[in-house]
Parts: structure tokens; C-alpha cells; sequence
């Protein structure tokens, strides 16, 4: 009888366990969306560090609502030879509620699939509740989104060191939190994109919608030149534009906060929009605002694309470096030793390019270009090809400007 009545409190007992965690899991959902739907707005603050001891870098980042007690999101980014890594804190007050912690290991030979593991943590009242695992691999040079990939409920008598996983990132957030906060007592924080703050026009420029850096201080704009305000055309919504043809049409990279144009860019864009029928710019910013791209499309063809590096003190930026023309090689020649070209006269296609990413692989960063190759109005069968192309950004160690340098080509079948 006694154990009978031992085998009911314990049956008791977990499956009170169990609806405690089914309601923590509930609040810890409840903070995740309030932070996701909101950091954005909020005051941001970052730190930096590049170029450092065996190549490695690192960045900071915080978001802090104005609610009591505050939501916090802060991130930590590090980069080295053997990849890059990833944590993601969501903290309400001082409680540490869940944690995503993401590895990408860079494959050091060449044709090596880069191995990303991601684990979501899960905590309440200071201990582990739930641990979520992905793993995959992926192709050089494709993209390593794990989105499609399905989470592992690991049983926590299976994970290694639980007890001790809420302290380590309990630690590691609040020493950032720390660190920002310092920061944010010895100058202003960043405004968000879209938030009261950053000027969407200044003395001769006009910002173009969605081109913004990821921390919002930094975007790209367009203007006539010697016009402090364009002689331009407004939508029913406000925004101004002119035709692509005219005279003195300029495109800048801009400091936002200050309203300073840091230099002139090879843009060809033409309004606030970001899209105008088949015209488009396309904007990428490495994660450190280091490096950004422009790439400016029409219906059939790319116009003109190229990659800048801002100067050390972001006062300035490099001279472009050419995009379009190494990529539409790369994809020539590759497809050329293939045969392709006996079919089809090269000169005949037209090149778009698209969805540049700039990212790190360990310590080297990487220009990554989707190439779309077609005949315009052709009606022959394989009359059009994608294909997408790898290009490293390789410092001058005389201190001469930053090259692009190709790294690989791989063509998409039909």
C-alpha cells in the first residue's frame, strides 16, 4: 500500500512539474514576441572589435525597452578562422528566459560542407526547462538558413552540464548588459531604422528607404547635384523621385545621425522608394558596417553594382570596387569550359545580379552574388541560366585599398 501511495505522489508531483513548465514556456513565448515585434524601435548600442589576435573579431549588441521591468535582446557575435558564432539573450528584468546559441563551422578544405548546429535553452527560476537542437550541413557557398531543418526536444537528462548552462549565459549576458550600459552613459545610442531620430533628408540628399546599416546610423541616399532639395516629383504618400535620366542624379552613403555624406557612391537610384516598377536598389551591409553593397537593376539587366569599405573613422569610404563586370566573367568562363556558349552567342544574355550577402567565413570576409543570365523576349529552351558567385574581400597589407578577389563559382541546374 505504501508504495502505491509513493507511485501517486511522484505521478502527482510530475505532472505538476509538467504544467508549471507548460506555463513558463507560455510566459517565455509571450516575452520572445514583445522583443521580436519591438527591439527595433528601441534605443541600440554596440561594440565592435576587428582584425584582432589570430583573426578573430567580435560585436555587441543591445536593445532596451522602456517598459518597467525593461525587455532586453543582446546579442554576441564572434568570428575566427574555424567560423562564426552566435548567442541571442532575451531577458525580462534580470531574468534570463531563452537563449539561442548557434555555431557555423567553416569547412577549411575546399568543397566542404559548413556544419551548423543551433540549440534553443529554455529557462525558469534559474534553471534549464527545455533544450531545442538543429543540426545540418550545407554546401560551400550556399546559404546555411536552418529554417527548413526540424528541432530535436533533447531530454534534459541527456543534456551535458544543464545545471550549469543558465549561470554560464546568465553571466555572459549580464557582463554585456554592463558593457553597454557604460557605453551608453558616455554617448548617445543609436536610433532605430523607421524610429524618431534619424533624418530621412539633409542638404542635398534624400534617404532611400530600406538601405539602412543594421544599426540604423549609416544608409544610402540620392540627390541632384547643386540642388540642396530636388526639383522632384512627389507620390500621394510623400515620397519624391525623378526620372532615371536626369541630370546630376547622385547617390551618396550617408551617417544618419549626423547627416554627413560620407562619399558618392556609382548608384544610379532615383527616388526615396526603394522599387519603382522594374527598377530596384538593392542594399547589403556587412554585420560590423564595415563593407556595403549597391547593386541598381532595371527590367533585363544590372546597371551597375559595386562594394565600399567605410575608413576606420566611418568619416569617409573607399573607392568602389566593381561587382558586375568580375562577376559576369566568373559565370562566363565557368559556363564557357562547359560548353555552353556553343548553343547560345554570350553576347546575346543579359545579366542580373541579386541578393548579395556579405558575411564572414572565419576570419575572411565574403562577397556572395546571385548571377540570373537570359536572352531577353527568347523563346529557346535553356536560353537563360543562375549561377552564383564567391568573392573575397582581400585588405592590401601595404595599406592600399581593398580588393575583390573571386573565390569560386557554382552554377544552379534547371
Amino acid at each position: 500500500m505504501k508504495a502505491i501511495f509513493s507511485l501517486l505522489a511522484l505521478l502527482c508531483l510530475g505532472t505538476s512539474v509538467i504544467a508549471q513548465d507548460k506555463a513558463a514556456l507560455k510566459r517565455i513565448s509571450g516575452v520572445f514576441e514583445a522583443i521580436e515585434k519591438n527591439f527595433e524601435y528601441w534605443p541600440h548600442h554596440s561594440i565592435t572589435g576587428e582584425n584582432l589576435e589570430g583573426g578573430y573579431a567580435f560585436e555587441h549588441h543591445l536593445w532596451q525597452s522602456n517598459d518597467e521591468p525593461p525587455l532586453y535582446r543582446v546579442e554576441s557575435l564572434s568570428f575566427d578562422n574555424h567560423g562564426q558564432a552566435k548567442k541571442q539573450y532575451f531577458i525580462q528584468g534580470n531574468e534570463l528566459l531563452f537563449v539561442l546559441d548557434r555555431s557555423e563551422m567553416t569547412p577549411m578544405q575546399p568543397k566542404t560542407a559548413t556544419s551548423v548546429v543551433e540549440q534553443r535553452l529554455y529557462f525558469a527560476e534559474s534553471a534549464l526547462i527545455r533544450l531545442l537542437k538543429k543540426e545540418g550541413k550545407f554546401a560551400t557557398g550556399k546559404d546555411t538558413d536552418t529554417a527548413a531543418l526540424k528541432n530535436q526536444d533533447i531530454p534534459l537528462n541527456e543534456v551535458e552540464g544543464a545545471g550549469e548552462l543558465f549561470d554560464e549565459h546568465d553571466r555572459e549576458s549580464q557582463n554585456i548588459i554592463a558593457k553597454m550600459t557604460q557605453l551608453s552613459m558616455d554617448g548617445p545610442a543609436d536610433t532605430a531604422p523607421g524610429a524618431a531620430g534619424p533624418a530621412i533628408s539633409g542638404d542635398g540628399w534624400r534617404l532611400i528607404h530600406g538601405s539602412q546599416s543594421r544599426d540604423g546610423q549609416y544608409a544610402l541616399a540620392w540627390g541632384l547635384k547643386g540642388q540642396s532639395a530636388p526639383d522632384a516629383e512627389a507620390d500621394e504618400d510623400g515620397a519624391l523621385s525623378v526620372e532615371p535620366e536626369t541630370e546630376g542624379l547622385t547617390n551618396y552613403i550617408i551617417n544618419l545621425r549626423t547627416g554627413a555624406l560620407l562619399g558618392k557612391t556609382k548608384g544610379s537610384h532615383f527616388g526615396d522608394k526603394h522599387t519603382y516598377n522594374h527598377y530596384t536598389n538593392e542594399v547589403s551591409w556587412s554585420a560590423a558596417e564595415t563593407y556595403v553593397a549597391q547593386v541598381c537593376n532595371g527590367k533585363w539587366a544590372t546597371f551597375d553594382a559595386n562594394v565600399y569599405e567605410l575608413n576606420p573613422d566611418r568619416t569617409g569610404l573607399s573607392k568602389a570596387m566593381d561587382l558586375l563586370e568580375p562577376s559576369k566573367k566568373a559565370v562566363f568562363e565557368h559556363l564557357d569550359g562547359g560548353g555552353f556558349f556553343k548553343k547560345f552567342d554570350k553576347d546575346e544574355f543579359t545579366l542580373t545580379l541579386h541578393d548579395v550577402s556579405i558575411t564572414q567565413r572565419g576570419a575572411a570576409t565574403v562577397v556572395l552574388v546571385e548571377v540570373s543570365g537570359q536572352i531577353p523576349k527568347s523563346d529557346q529552351d535553356g536560353a537563360w541560366f543562375d549561377a552564383t558567385v564567391t568573392f573575397k574581400l582581400v585588405p592590401d597589407e601595404n595599406g592600399g585599398p581593398t580588393k575583390l578577389q573571386w573565390d569560386g563559382t557554382e552554377v544552379h541546374p534547371e
